[in-house]
């Protein structure tokens, strides 16, 4: 199986299986053994992705898709809490700008179309995280619709404040305000529950 189909079976199912576009616990509830295996299957993916190499699967839903997945979230399993988790953010995000802007969202289940936004989301820019607020408010009804505006809503509310998510400076090796250190004692201030596995945002 090759790129495309190899990133998006593995993360979203085969797309007629009876779970396609249901929550899946590698999205968010990743264990190590999974973020090795991940490593494994999809580093050289990931790397051909950052060099440029499969830049022409831009073209069409699918493969923009799999770009997005590739450069966002798998890194945050193959390279958890070090500053590579977020290296290729950028990327993902001019993709998911791309994916957007030319409607290939629309014609995913609800809660698919939520990874077309997660570039959004992992931005520090306020504009982005506003126009991922308006993506998912904007999206029709589906279970935990709410749950994922909450999400949106709390990396929002943290850009608003800080112009920064303060739970990566020490990732980053950012130093932190004394108003940064205060408020990363505040429960779920790090997107990161269970504790240490969940995916840094």
């Amino acid at each position: 199986m090759t790129f495309p189909d190899d990133v998006l079976d593995f993360w979203f199912g085969r797309e007629d299986a009876p779970d396609y576009g249901v929550r899946r616990a590698v999205w968010f509830d990743s264990t190590e053994e999974q973020d090795a295996e991940i490593r494994d299957r999809f580093l050289a993916t990931y790397e051909s992705a950052c060099a440029g190499a499969l830049d022409s699967h831009k073209e069409n839903a699918r493969g923009c898709l799999a770009l997005i997945v590739t450069l966002d979230q798998l890194p945050r399993n193959m390279f958890r809490a070090t500053p590579r988790s977020f290296e290729a953010d950028a990327m993902a995000l001019g993709y998911a700008r791309l994916a957007v802007g030319r409607g290939y969202d629309r014609g995913y289940p609800q809660l698919i179309r939520i990874f077309f936004y997660l570039p959004f989301e992992h931005s520090e820019a306020l504009a982005d995280q506003r126009r991922c607020m308006d993506l998912i408010e904007a999206l029709p009804d589906f279970p935990n619709k709410s749950r994922n505006v909450g999400y949106a809503r709390r990396h929002l509310e943290i850009i608003e404040r800080f112009g920064r998510f303060p739970h990566r400076n020490e990732i980053l090796g950012r130093a932190s305000t004394r108003e940064e250190i205060e408020f990363l004692k505040e429960p779920d201030s790090s997107f990161t529950w269970p504790k240490n596995r969940r995916k840094q945002g």
